[in-house]
């Protein structure tokens, strides 16, 4: 996962080098992380996130990426 944020923001989240093969095994990644990125900006925050039943590890899993790479960035901005 791909986090973008400016000083005070998250700006966006976007999948970055999805293989077609890791896209064919895991079709709801793409529409996952779209779901979660909108609420995500929209909050500001990763609490409340809501997702569907058929998907929960798939979000669960693109959730943890996007903490990882929000506390990354937390790092290079202090």
């Amino acid at each position: 996962a791909e986090v973008t944020v400016d000083a005070s923001r998250i700006t966006g989240i976007r999948l970055v080098n999805l293989s077609s093969t890791v896209s064919a095994m895991y079709p709801l990644a793409a529409p996952s992380m779209e779901h979660l990125a909108s609420q995500i900006c929209e909050k500001q925050s990763l609490e409340d996130i809501t997702y569907e039943d058929d998907n929960k590890y798939t979000s669960m899993l693109l959730l943890e990426a996007i903490k990882s790479a929000l506390a990354k960035a937390s790092v290079l901005q202090q």
